[in-house]
């Protein structure tokens, strides 16, 4: 196999750290006239990590929005580079800019840091300048912003239908403060229809040059999203997108499944060079923002060496849980757990805890057998939700058990939005995570008095 100038690995290529870091070995190995290769992953904490075994625990980023504190969004980010180090890893596409402002959105979600401009920059700005410290290239995505609309650009192509003076002041704005000293972005498959209303911004030369450049001053790598998502089905084929996106102003085209496609994507940008269709400075800018920053990346560093934070996940985890309403407190052995989509261990914390039968919220007789095992357990049903605020059923559920057991406690495992979704709960609190980093943090605050002043990073419709 020959070697190439940029690589994104992802969980398929990562099964063990150990074999992380021998991948990333043999493919600086592959050029050794070129020993500093980009190699990219997609790793922001959460639930979006390509590896977790063997590395310190990372909790999402409106958790560390929850938690707001800013030394221990920089010590984070401190804490992913050097295990991206320990892999191999020189380039991370994070961390996430989108506001969480579409309530239905799935795509973004936990993702990000909240709906606050101004405290998302400020948080993803310690996050990023935690990961620069520790030699990682930090990447923020998704521009213009995709936090405000629930249609995923995996599977279909977004519009953001936004007056121009909300972009510029809302969703703009965490970029607009930290691009203009930024190495790397990337641009998502979204339409802007204030600006290009036919292509999404990955190919809108009218996205690049306007927005990204112009009003938020951006002089680095501009990256496209993956141009095999389904929002960019009906532009071309891959190779032409990759080339549609370098004329319209990016600077590296990402094509993260079909290896096949990388060098049909070279002939088709040399295809429009030699019809006149781009102009051959517009490859070599590309080209000198590239090579300018391969020159910055850092070599890895001994897969044994000491993190300098190792725990600053659980920390963010355990201060980021949020008490919503009322008295979200029980012991363990008080209580029975009703899950909605919940699979996670909730940790010793809550040992004596009982569940009930499994609930199919769509099937009345379920329903009624998990009223019939709450009424015999005589305990306080805690009812762990994932996303049901996007769920009529599951809804209607949760309405059932709690006009029974109206001292019934709402745990929102994911975005808060599931509590703001059924206002008749007088108990809740949310964990923003439904791993068993966040699940353990928030069964130390059911259920062994643990502190719950996370602040809710997102706007609520009752509080």
């Amino acid at each position: 196999m020959r070697g190439y100038g940029g690589y994104v690995l992802f969980a398929r290529n990562l099964p063990s750290l150990e074999r992380a870091r021998a991948l990333t070995d043999a493919l600086r190995a592959l050029r050794p006239d070129d020993p500093t290769p980009l190699i990219a992953i997609d790793q922001e904490g959460g639930r979006v990590a390509r590896l977790r075994e063997g590395l310190a625990p990372m909790p999402s980023m409106m958790a560390v929005g929850a938690a707001d504190d800013l030394d221990l969004a920089r010590k984070l980010g401190e804490q992913m580079a050097h295990d991206l180090r320990r892999m191999g890893m020189n380039l991370d596409f994070a961390p996430v800019l989108d506001l969480a402002i579409d309530h239905a959105s799935t795509v973004i979600g936990t993702r990000s840091f909240g709906d606050n401009p101004e405290r998302v920059a400020d948080l993803a700005g310690a996050f990023a300048s935690g990961m620069g410290r520790r030699g990682i290239v930090p990447t923020f995505k998704h521009f213009p912003g995709h936090g405000s609309t629930a249609v995923d650009s995996h599977v279909a192509l977004p519009t953001i239908s936004l007056p121009t003076a909300v972009l510029h002041l809302r969703d703009l704005a965490p970029f607009r403060d930290l691009l203009p000293h930024a190495r790397g972005a990337m641009v998502a498959h979204v339409v802007v229809e204030s600006v290009d209303r036919e292509n999404p911004a990955t190919l809108s030369e009218a996205v690049m040059k306007t927005l990204l450049r112009e009003s938020c001053s951006f002089n680095g790598v501009a990256f496209t999203d993956d141009l095999e998502m389904g929002a960019l089905d009906r532009f071309g084929t891959i190779p032409q997108r990759a080339a549609a996106a370098i004329r319209s102003g990016a600077d590296c085209a990402l094509i993260c499944e079909r290896l096949g496609d990388a060098l049909p994507a070279a002939g088709e940008i040399a295809a429009l060079i030699s019809r006149g269709e781009m102009r051959e400075w517009r490859l070599r800018e590309a080209g000198m923002r590239m090579r300018m920053l391969r020159a910055t990346l850092s070599a890895p560093i001994p897969l044994e060496a000491p993190g300098p934070f190792p725990e600053v996940g659980v920390t963010i985890a355990a201060r980021a849980v949020a008490r919503v309403r009322g008295n979200p407190r029980v012991r363990a052995n008080e209580s029975i757990l009703v899950r909605f989509g919940v699979a996670g261990d909730l940790g010793s914390a809550a040992l004596g805890a009982i569940d009930a039968p499994a609930l199919h919220p769509g099937d009345p007789t379920s329903v009624d057998r998990v009223l019939a095992a709450l009424e015999s357990s005589g305990r306080r049903p805690v009812l762990l939700s994932y996303r049901t605020h996007l769920d009529a059923a599951a809804r209607n559920a949760i309405r059932l058990i709690v006009e029974r057991f109206p001292e019934s406690i709402l745990v929102s495992t994911m975005e808060p939005f599931d509590i703001e979704a059924v206002p008749f709960v007088e108990h809740a609190i949310c964990c923003f995570g439904e791993d068993e980093l966040h699940l353990h943090a928030c069964a130390a605050a059911l259920f062994s008095g643990a502190p719950t002043n996370g602040k809710v990073p997102v706007a609520l419709t009752r509080g």
